[in-house]
């Protein structure tokens, strides 16, 4: 079912989308809405879908990319586990 709702423009041509619909798409500042000019002026709005772009930093490729989740726990367990992995080896 297609649910039909009104908005506005601001003065500086902005539209608002009301909370509930935000949420509902899970729309987050940042994102990118494609507007698409119809037949007998239309318009439609589509999410565009994030794509991972890889770029170039200090000589090394990197993905730019959002995380999911905190990944504090993730780094702070790798790290660990790589110095159990020392101190195995020096014999500690």
């Amino acid at each position: 079912m297609n649910q039909v709702i009104q908005v506005s423009l601001d003065e500086l041509g902005r539209i608002f989308i009301p909370a509930l619909i935000r949420e509902r798409l899970h729309l987050s500042p940042g994102m990118i809405l494609v507007v698409e000019i119809g037949e007998q002026d239309g318009v439609r709005l589509t999410i565009q879908p994030e794509t991972t772009s890889i770029v170039e930093k200090d000589g090394l490729l990197v993905a730019r990319v959002t995380a999911i989740s905190n990944l504090a726990d993730v780094t702070r367990h790798e790290r660990d586990r790589h110095v159990f992995d020392l101190l195995q080896r020096v014999g500690l």
